[in-house]
Protein backbone atom coordinates (compact mmCIF):
# COMPACT_ATOMS: atom_id res chain seq x y z
CA UNK A 1 0.00 0.00 0.00
CA UNK A 2 1.39 3.39 -0.96
CA UNK A 3 1.33 5.92 1.84
CA UNK A 4 1.97 9.61 2.47
CA UNK A 5 3.21 11.11 5.71
CA UNK A 6 0.63 12.71 8.00
CA UNK A 7 2.01 16.17 8.79
CA UNK A 8 3.05 16.75 12.43
CA UNK A 9 1.78 13.30 13.49
CA UNK A 10 4.67 12.60 15.86
CA UNK A 11 4.01 15.89 17.68
CA UNK A 12 0.22 15.35 17.73
CA UNK A 13 0.04 11.68 18.76
CA UNK A 14 3.57 10.60 19.69
CA UNK A 15 4.14 8.34 16.67
CA UNK A 16 4.99 8.92 13.02
CA UNK A 17 1.83 8.15 11.02
CA UNK A 18 1.19 7.71 7.32
CA UNK A 19 -2.06 7.64 5.36
CA UNK A 20 -2.77 5.03 2.70
CA UNK A 21 -5.61 3.42 0.79
CA UNK A 22 -6.15 -0.29 0.23
CA UNK A 23 -8.69 -1.68 -2.25
CA UNK A 24 -9.23 -4.57 0.16
CA UNK A 25 -7.28 -7.74 0.73
CA UNK A 26 -7.64 -11.37 1.71
CA UNK A 27 -5.55 -12.66 4.58
CA UNK A 28 -4.98 -16.39 5.07
CA UNK A 29 -3.45 -17.86 8.18
CA UNK A 30 -3.99 -19.12 11.68
CA UNK A 31 -6.86 -17.81 13.76
CA UNK A 32 -7.92 -18.09 17.38
CA UNK A 33 -10.62 -16.45 19.48
CA UNK A 34 -8.84 -14.69 22.35
CA UNK A 35 -9.09 -11.98 24.98
CA UNK A 36 -5.66 -10.70 23.93
CA UNK A 37 -4.02 -10.87 20.50
CA UNK A 38 -0.70 -11.37 22.27
CA UNK A 39 -1.83 -14.88 23.15
CA UNK A 40 -2.14 -15.97 19.50
CA UNK A 41 0.92 -13.94 18.45
CA UNK A 42 3.02 -15.75 21.08
CA UNK A 43 1.73 -19.21 20.12
CA UNK A 44 2.35 -18.70 16.39
CA UNK A 45 5.84 -17.28 17.05
CA UNK A 46 6.74 -20.20 19.33
CA UNK A 47 5.39 -23.25 17.47
CA UNK A 48 6.81 -22.72 13.96
CA UNK A 49 3.70 -21.34 12.25
CA UNK A 50 5.32 -17.88 12.02
CA UNK A 51 8.09 -19.35 9.85
CA UNK A 52 5.52 -21.14 7.69
CA UNK A 53 3.77 -17.80 7.09
CA UNK A 54 7.05 -16.03 6.43
CA UNK A 55 8.04 -18.71 3.89
CA UNK A 56 4.68 -18.54 2.10
CA UNK A 57 3.99 -14.82 2.15
CA UNK A 58 6.76 -12.55 3.43
CA UNK A 59 4.87 -9.80 5.27
CA UNK A 60 2.83 -11.10 8.21
CA UNK A 61 -0.43 -9.50 9.32
CA UNK A 62 -2.05 -9.83 12.74
CA UNK A 63 -5.72 -8.91 12.32
CA UNK A 64 -7.96 -8.32 15.31
CA UNK A 65 -11.60 -8.74 14.28
CA UNK A 66 -14.95 -9.71 15.70
CA UNK A 67 -17.51 -12.14 14.33
CA UNK A 68 -20.50 -14.14 15.53
CA UNK A 69 -18.25 -16.90 16.92
CA UNK A 70 -16.69 -14.48 19.42
CA UNK A 71 -18.20 -14.47 22.91
CA UNK A 72 -18.48 -11.24 24.90
CA UNK A 73 -15.11 -9.60 25.63
CA UNK A 74 -13.32 -11.80 23.07
CA UNK A 75 -12.19 -11.25 19.50
CA UNK A 76 -10.59 -13.21 16.69
CA UNK A 77 -6.86 -12.68 16.17
CA UNK A 78 -5.64 -14.01 12.84
CA UNK A 79 -1.92 -14.20 12.08
CA UNK A 80 -1.80 -14.38 8.30
CA UNK A 81 -0.32 -13.47 4.93
CA UNK A 82 -1.77 -12.18 1.65
CA UNK A 83 -1.47 -15.58 0.03
CA UNK A 84 -4.37 -17.86 -0.97
CA UNK A 85 -4.72 -21.15 0.92
CA UNK A 86 -4.02 -23.02 -2.32
CA UNK A 87 -0.45 -21.67 -2.32
CA UNK A 88 0.42 -23.06 1.12
CA UNK A 89 1.09 -26.43 -0.52
CA UNK A 90 1.69 -29.12 2.03
CA UNK A 91 3.37 -26.96 4.69
CA UNK A 92 0.18 -27.18 6.78
CA UNK A 93 -3.26 -28.74 6.65
CA UNK A 94 -5.85 -26.66 4.73
CA UNK A 95 -8.36 -27.12 7.57
CA UNK A 96 -5.94 -25.29 9.91
CA UNK A 97 -6.15 -22.13 7.78
CA UNK A 98 -8.62 -19.29 8.15
CA UNK A 99 -9.34 -16.70 5.42
CA UNK A 100 -10.29 -13.17 6.40
CA UNK A 101 -11.66 -10.59 3.93
CA UNK A 102 -10.57 -7.02 4.69
CA UNK A 103 -12.75 -4.35 3.11
CA UNK A 104 -11.51 -1.42 1.05
CA UNK A 105 -10.55 1.52 3.22
CA UNK A 106 -8.31 4.43 3.96
CA UNK A 107 -5.80 3.48 6.67
CA UNK A 108 -3.75 5.39 9.18
CA UNK A 109 -0.46 3.54 9.54
CA UNK A 110 1.23 4.06 12.91
CA UNK A 111 4.94 3.35 12.64
CA UNK A 112 6.43 1.75 15.73
CA UNK A 113 10.20 1.65 15.72
CA UNK A 114 10.45 -0.91 18.55
CA UNK A 115 7.55 -3.36 18.93
CA UNK A 116 8.01 -4.49 22.53
CA UNK A 117 8.69 -0.98 23.81
CA UNK A 118 6.03 0.93 21.88
CA UNK A 119 3.06 -1.38 21.29
CA UNK A 120 1.82 -1.07 24.87
CA UNK A 121 2.36 2.71 24.69
CA UNK A 122 0.16 2.85 21.58
CA UNK A 123 -2.67 1.05 23.36
CA UNK A 124 -2.24 3.15 26.51
CA UNK A 125 -2.67 6.24 24.33
CA UNK A 126 -5.77 4.60 22.73
CA UNK A 127 -5.42 4.39 18.94
CA UNK A 128 -9.15 5.12 18.53
CA UNK A 129 -8.60 8.50 20.23
CA UNK A 130 -5.35 9.10 18.32
CA UNK A 131 -7.06 8.80 14.93
CA UNK A 132 -9.53 11.49 16.06
CA UNK A 133 -6.64 13.78 17.06
CA UNK A 134 -5.45 13.43 13.47
CA UNK A 135 -8.88 14.41 12.07
CA UNK A 136 -10.22 10.94 11.28
CA UNK A 137 -12.65 8.40 12.73
CA UNK A 138 -12.37 4.62 13.02
CA UNK A 139 -14.07 3.01 10.00
CA UNK A 140 -16.38 0.67 11.89
CA UNK A 141 -17.70 -0.80 8.62
CA UNK A 142 -14.24 -2.39 8.20
CA UNK A 143 -14.38 -3.44 11.84
CA UNK A 144 -10.82 -4.54 12.54
CA UNK A 145 -7.28 -3.30 12.89
CA UNK A 146 -4.06 -4.90 11.72
CA UNK A 147 -0.55 -5.34 13.10
CA UNK A 148 1.90 -5.53 10.18
CA UNK A 149 5.28 -7.25 10.44
CA UNK A 150 7.58 -6.71 7.44
CA UNK A 151 9.92 -9.49 6.26
CA UNK A 152 12.70 -7.72 8.18
CA UNK A 153 10.84 -8.32 11.48
CA UNK A 154 12.67 -11.09 13.34
CA UNK A 155 12.45 -10.09 17.02
CA UNK A 156 10.20 -8.10 19.32
CA UNK A 157 12.89 -5.39 19.24
CA UNK A 158 12.17 -4.67 15.56
CA UNK A 159 9.93 -2.10 13.89
CA UNK A 160 6.34 -2.84 12.87
CA UNK A 161 3.22 -1.00 11.75
CA UNK A 162 -0.25 -0.74 13.24
CA UNK A 163 -2.99 -0.12 10.64
CA UNK A 164 -6.27 1.47 11.66
CA UNK A 165 -9.07 1.75 9.06
CA UNK A 166 -10.40 5.30 8.99
CA UNK A 167 -12.96 7.61 7.47
CA UNK A 168 -12.56 11.37 7.27
CA UNK A 169 -14.16 13.44 10.01
CA UNK A 170 -16.98 15.60 8.68
CA UNK A 171 -16.19 19.32 8.73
Amino acid sequence: METTEVKDSRQLVGFPVKLGHSPGLTLTGFSKIVTSGGEQYGLVRADGRWEILRQVGGTIYGAASSDRDCPKDHYRYTVAVQTPASEFGNVCRPEDLFALQVRESDWLVFQLEHFSRQYGQLWQADPYALVQKLGWFFASRVGLHIDVFAPSYVSDDDAMEFWMPVRKARS
